[in-house]
Formats: structure tokens, sequence, C-alpha cells
């Protein structure tokens, strides 16, 4: 698995990170869908928060803001990650992308999206037709691009020493550009349907969600 992660072709980094993020959500969807109230988990996750609980007037306007929120998101907790450490053999951008994953799934399971379903929904690919499977393939998309940048190593997660990695990996050369900005154009589409399905199918009083 490891050796794949860090497979010298990104697209089987990415084919690999996106599978084993979907089977850790719909792990976590079959957890909250089962033993989690529904609802409990809502308003509770940080993107959530800084969204607000209420829609743009506009569709572009609420793109923006979405857009902007899960831009910052991979800038902040899988590009820069990514630069800062592996650990083990792993980058570090690659656990919040996990992490979310099984987030995600959570609130799947528990109903506990912002933008909430009619009725708890069990575990299925009907998900598609929802932004968040495609919001975490483009963060996928840009932990395997930026995979080999690291300027550390530590042996593990909890590990209060990293040794620094020499010689020190020049990012520009290491970094997959046409992956990136394929990561980026998807974000965005990801982000623009979700601001539609905000705007022409919640109205004005609907919340962000994903």
């Amino acid at each position: 698995m490891t050796q794949l992660l860090r497979h010298r072709n990104v697209a089987v980094r990415f084919a690999i990170l996106y599978a084993l993020a979907m089977v850790i959500c719909f792990a976590a969807w079959a957890v909250g869908y089962a033993w989690l109230p529904e609802g409990i988990l809502r308003g509770r996750a940080v993107t959530s928060v800084l969204a607000g609980d209420t829609a743009a007037p506009t569709v572009l306007l609420e793109f923006l803001r979405i857009a902007a929120i899960n831009v910052a998101v991979t800038v902040l907790f899988i590009i820069l990650p990514n630069r800062m450490l592996e650990v083990g053999s792993w980058p570090l951008g690659y656990v919040p992308v996990l992490f979310w994953s099984g987030v995600y799934g959570l609130l799947l399971g528990s109903n506990s999206l912002t933008l909430a379903l009619p009725d708890r929904l069990a575990p299925t690919l009907a998900v598609l037709g929802r932004s968040g499977p495609y919001e975490i393939a483009s963060y996928c998309l840009a932990a395997a691009a930026t995979c080999g940048i690291a300027t550390a190593r530590a042996p593990h997660l909890l590990s209060m020493r990293a040794a620094p990695i020499e010689p020190r990996p020049d990012w520009r050369s290491r970094v997959h550009w046409r992956a990136l900005w394929l990561a980026v154009a998807l974000l965005l589409a990801a982000c623009w349907w979700e601001a539609y399905r905000i705007v022409h199918e919640f109205g004005a009083a609907a919340v962000l969600g994903a």
C-alpha cells in the first residue's frame, strides 16, 4: 500500500489514495447510519462554521465563498503539510485527506450535513450526486501531485523529532503541476455545483453543506 501511495506515477498515487478515502468514507457512513443520532454532528464541522448558515443571494457569490474555503483547506491542510513533513513513508498531507473522508462519512450517515436530506440515507452511490465526493477527489489529487516535496521526516505521527531530508527537495521540480491544476479545476467545478444546488434547489433560506 505504502509503495503504491508513493508510486512514481501520479495517477497511481491518486487512484490508491482516493480508493482508500472512499473505503474510509463508506465505512464511517455505515457507522454513522447505524449508531449515531440523526443530526448530532450538524454545524460542528469547521468548514460549516466558517461558511455560516445562510446562502448567498446569487450562485456566483455562493461559489466564491465555498471556493475560498476549499482552496484554503487544500493549501493549509494538504499542500503545506506535504511540504513540511513526511510521517514514516507517508506525506503528512495524506492524513487530513483521509481524516476528512471519515468525517464526511459520519456526517452523511447521521444526516448531519447542513443541507440535510429529507430522510437518513443508507450508504449508496447516490452520494455521487453531491459535491462532497468530488471535493475529496480534488484533495486526493492535490495530495498526490505534491507527494515527495517534504523537507523533514518523522518516524511516526506523534513523534516530537523530525530529521531534515537531505538534499532539500526542490518543490518546483517535484510538484506534478498538471495534476495539481487538474485538482484545482475539479475542486472549482465541485464548488460551482454545490453553489448551484444551494441557490437553485434550496433557495435563500438554505444553509451551506456538501
